[in-house]
């Protein structure tokens, strides 16, 4: 067993002992009552009594106090089952000698009163401590005996043993040593810091405090590895390993040494554990020796023993075949380790050395796996049990730790020579830049592959055969085909239109389309998988090993999205010229409304003018004025339509010719003028002013009043 097998949190407590209440016995209601409230502050469960049988629940301390210490304490030791209870006698100052015969009555403390509450708390708190400790030793012996006798020798059992023992003798950790006497070896069949079914074996003069326990019998204390002189010339190893306290205790049957019980811990110091600690131990021992006496585990053990020796034989055996091949070994350039069945290094040569870094020395007697990450240490055992079968492994990988803390990667192969004395030869070589290389050029490839697959445009490439060799995701996405079901089981030509392929190829190898080997961007049509012919532009260029053409490559964009955008726009750009030209229209029908409308109305005014000035009403030029009045108001009709005009609507003229309908394109409106922009008189300045496009101004004809008005404003 190495010194420290590997740490696991495996210890189980006891079973936790309750904190019993303190029971105050003696004195007045009034004296009771306060002792109580200064232990209740104190935080304990404290309670008054008048007498204690022992019927009631066992307290976990009496105090007792008043004139009558002495007498109390002596009654509760003469009850059975209050003999372990620990009991603080409060005694008065006076009279004097009252502390000496309380002790002698059995008080296991004796304080004089008045007594601070402080003082008072700490007492109670060791006290219980005290009591549960005996009450805790017991119930381990107790516990240990129920299980060895329901379980025997059983490993879980023995476990349970070491778990009980290290916590009520307050150690991290114990182990169970067995020994065969006259043996040079000893077997640790059970740790509480290691799998129940777990055993090792190991060297026990390696172990100075067991071979001392056994030699004399009695239990070995030792309160610090590194200066205790029995352990001082492994003092280095048992603290990096983090043992500095020791505990052994002899396990023994009628003066045969049977083996030991080793107890420890990391902190130095083992006063703790007292006579009282020693004797529980040994008890403990004796215990356990008595079920182990015939038990299974002592007769698994001598065969052990006996198999350890033809173990011996074997091993001189292989040391012999070693020896035989040692300068063959030593003159190759390869690293070669000779392993034992458990995989433990035999033999190390100069170029292992190399390789990794350790010294001979070093590597002699440790396990290869320790060299190998956790991964591939089952390879290393598979491989050990194939050669002993007699069978060659193929050439592996592994990668090895070294001195300078980079791992190296060796290609490893076997070899079943020694595979008679069980023994494996392993040699192996330093691949570490040829691995580094096939990684980079790996990633290198992958990243490739990621940069193709996310390229949106279909990328596919070809061999001469017309076997497609790539087919990206953007390639999947244009054609409606699966990269499986195309790779190297359609020919490039079948995604062209016909006779497509062979035009693509007469393009890349004329120097008309950008130079030999190359295709500049150029439009075709491809097949995709429902039969429908895509637009695609397209790309492509021919790949060379040297002078010989070996694939093509071809970039395909789909233009069907670009068509539908295009056509979208052009639509969107014929809105736009008619809604200019409508715009133009409603301008142009906006501006000839000013300006017309402004001689009308002096047209119309004049004529009314005419027509009320003259006195007689049959006069001859009145029938002219009447006709000039009406022409003017149909021209107002029709510049009212020309203001309204919205939109652009033609109608047939003469011949082939268009000309401007004014009822469909002016909006339909009895008595307001939306003109793009319009003139509206002023009253007071005579002035016109433009109203905004859009805006509808009412406007009336303009009465004879209103034209004098005018007229007088004009002379004036």
């Amino acid at each position: 067993m190495p010194h420290e097998p590997g740490v696991r949190n495996c210890m189980v407590p006891l079973a936790d002992v309750e904190s019993p209440p303190i029971v105050v016995l003696g004195g007045s209601d009034e004296e009771r009552a306060g002792l109580v409230a200064q232990l209740a502050a104190s935080g304990f469960d404290a309670r008054s009594a008048k007498t204690l049988s022992g019927n009631d629940a066992l307290p976990g301390l009496i105090v007792v106090t008043g004139d009558t210490v002495v007498e109390l304490v002596a009654e509760a030791r003469d009850v059975p089952a209050l003999a372990e209870v620990p009991i603080l006698a409060l005694v008065p100052s006076m009279p004097p000698g009252t502390v000496a015969q309380a002790l002698s009555a059995g008080a296991s403390d004796v304080a004089r009163l008045p007594l601070p509450q402080a003082l008072l708390a700490a007492r109670c708190r060791n006290l219980c401590k005290l009591g549960r400790r005996e009450t805790a030793a017991a119930q381990a012996l107790t516990k240990i005996n129920d299980v060895l006798t329901a379980d025997g020798d059983d490993a879980e059992a023995l476990v349970r043993v070491l778990e009980i023992t290290a916590n009520v003798l307050s150690f991290d950790r114990a182990s169970l040593v067995a020994h065969i006497e006259g043996s040079d070896h000893a077997f640790v069949i059970a740790a509480s810091d290691a799998e129940p079914m777990q055993r090792f074996t190991l060297v026990v003069n390696e172990y100075p405090e067991i071979v001392e326990a056994m030699r004399t019998g009695q239990p070995v204390l030792i309160d610090d590895v590194l200066t205790d002189p029995l352990t001082s010339p492994m003092a280095e190893l048992l603290s990096s390993r983090r043992v500095r306290g020791i505990a052994v205790f002899p396990v023994q049957w009628r003066g045969r040494s049977l083996g030991a019980f080793l107890l420890r811990k990391r902190n130095p110091g083992v006063q703790h554990v007292g006579p009282r600690g020693v004797e529980l131990g040994k008890l403990i021992a004796s215990t356990t020796a008595a079920h182990l006496r015939h038990g299974a585990v002592l007769e698994s053990l001598r065969d052990q023993t006996h198999r350890i020796s033809r173990a011996r034989y074997e091993a001189e055996r292989r040391l012999r075949g070693i020896d035989s091949l040692k300068e063959h070994f030593e003159a190759g350039a390869d690293g070669v380790v000779v392993l034992d069945d458990a995989g433990r290094i035999l033999f190390v040569n100069r170029a292992a050395e190399r390789i990794t870094g350790f010294a001979r020395d070093g590597l002699l007697g440790s396990e290869l796996v320790d060299l190998v990450p956790q991964n591939q240490r089952p390879q290393i055992s598979e491989a050990i049990a194939r050669v002993l079968a007699g069978v060659n492994v193929e050439t592996f990988d592994l990668q090895l730790s070294t001195t300078s803390g980079s791992p190296v990667w060796v290609s490893a192969s076997t070899s079943t020579v020694l595979a008679g004395t069980g023994a494996v030869i392993l040699a192996f070589r330093d691949v570490t830049a040829e691995r580094a290389l096939e990684h980079e050029l790996r990633s290198t490839k992958e990243f490739l592959e990621r940069l193709i697959d996310s390229t949106v445009d279909a990328i596919i490439a070809a061999d001469f055969k017309g076997q497609i060799i790539l087919f990206n995701q953007g390639a999947e996405r244009l054609f409606g085909y699966r990269a499986r079901d195309v790779i190297g089981k359609k020919p490039v030509w079948e995604l062209y239109e016909q006779g497509g392929a062979r035009v693509i190829m007469r393009m890349l190898r004329s120097t008309s389309y950008g130079g030999v080997g190359r295709l500049e961007q150029t439009r075709r049509e491809v097949r995709i998988a429902s039969g429908e012919s895509v637009p695609v532009s397209m790309t492509a260029s021919i790949v060379y090993e040297g002078d010989r053409e070996v694939a093509t490559v071809g970039i395909l964009t789909d233009l069907r999205e670009r068509i539908r955008m295009e056509q979208r726009l052009l639509d969107a750009q014929q809105k736009l010229q008619l809604s200019e030209k409508q715009a133009l229209v409603a301008e142009l029908a906006g501006a000839a409304a000013h300006e017309l409308n402004q001689p009308l109305t002096s047209i119309m005014g004049y004529a009314q003018l005419i027509e009320r000035q003259t006195a007689e009403k049959e006069a001859q030029h009145l029938r002219p004025v009447k006709i000039i009045l009406a022409e003017a108001e149909r021209m107002a009709g029709i510049v009212k339509k020309i203001g309204k005009i919205t939109k652009y609507e033609t109608t047939d003229y003469v011949g082939t010719a268009r000309m401007l309908d004014l009822d469909r394109a002016a909006a339909d409106s009895a008595d307001a003028i939306p003109v793009e922009q319009i003139i509206s008189e002023e009253s007071q300045t005579g002035e016109f002013t433009a109203v905004a496009p859009g805006r509808e101004v009412v406007r009336e004809t303009p009465s004879l009043v209103d034209l004098v008005e005018l007229e007088d404003r004009v002379k004036s």
